[in-house]
């Protein structure tokens, strides 16, 4: 009778988690990102399902803001993916049994499919993306709400990992290896000037986590600085500088950035 009720009680449980709707994945995506990276009209199941992936300001968010198209996911224990052929699947499972790993489709972003590993590292979880350039249109940023809102940037994002990963354990957040993210063409509805340059934003995790901004060449807008991110918090002090004939152009879009002092504004995240 306790085999049967034991088998029973499994065959249920497998079942639920083959069938838990995609739903489930939104709920822990709300839940982990406090409500500022959202799976809207979730469909499918948690393994295999699609979304559009939205931004918003938080829990009292209004409105959010969503990716062209939507986001196509597939998640399945590594053994059985397509991944390292030239051992079988048996061997595949006896070295890693636990790792799973989530394959991303997004026709507006992605030109190929990315795959993140997800694996358990002692009582955390790590995860790895694999080195990829993900395109984002830089008008996403306004489902953030403040100051992206305002500012209403156009452009093109490409973030490039770097053989970087990211550990979850004792509910903090370590990152390891560099991320670079760049900002192509950017442009505001509060300057007139059309494109303001091209940025680069590097973040390296090698030591401490280190944030560096820099303009590429040719920017009407110069922005400039440093920081880290530290006890879960980015503390940010840079420079957004102009030429002496763009001031009065850029006037607007300098006064949002930070406290002015003739044609600079001083830039600072804590």
């Amino acid at each position: 009778m306790f085999w049967a009720i034991s088998g029973a009680v499994a065959g249920l449980l497998f079942a639920l988690l083959s069938l838990a709707p995609a739903f489930w994945l939104s709920l822990a995506l709300r839940w982990i990102t406090h409500e500022q990276v959202l799976l809207l009209k979730p469909a499918g199941t948690l393994w295999k399902g699609s979304a559009q992936l939205a931004l918003s300001s938080g829990p009292k968010s209004q409105h959010a803001l969503g990716l062209p198209s939507r986001v196509e996911w597939d998640i399945s224990p590594l053994w059985l993916s397509a991944h390292d052929q030239s051992r079988g699947v048996f061997s595949r499972l006896q070295s890693d049994p636990l790792t799973l790993l989530i394959e991303l489709q997004a026709p507006c972003c992605l030109d190929h499919p990315f795959s993140i590993a997800l694996k358990p590292e002692g009582l955390g979880l790590m995860i790895t993306p694999q080195r990829a350039e993900i395109k984002l249109p830089a008008n996403w940023l306004e489902g953030l709400g403040a100051p992206w809102n305002t500012l209403q940037p156009k452009g093109r994002l490409t973030l490039q990992n770097h053989t970087f990963q990211v550990l979850l354990k004792n509910n903090l957040v370590t990152a390891q290896g560099v991320l670079e993210l760049k900002i192509d063409q950017l442009s505001s509805r509060l300057s007139t000037v059309k494109p303001l340059g091209s940025y680069r934003v590097l973040f390296n995790a090698q030591s401490s986590p280190q944030i560096e901004l820099s303009s590429l060449a040719e920017s009407r807008l110069i922005l400039k600085g440093q920081g880290q991110w530290a006890g879960g918090r980015l503390h940010f002090e840079g420079l957004a500088d102009t030429a002496a004939t763009d001031e009065e152009t850029l006037s607007n879009l300098l006064n949002v950035l930070g406290q002015r002092s003739g044609h600079q504004a001083s830039l600072k995240i804590d």
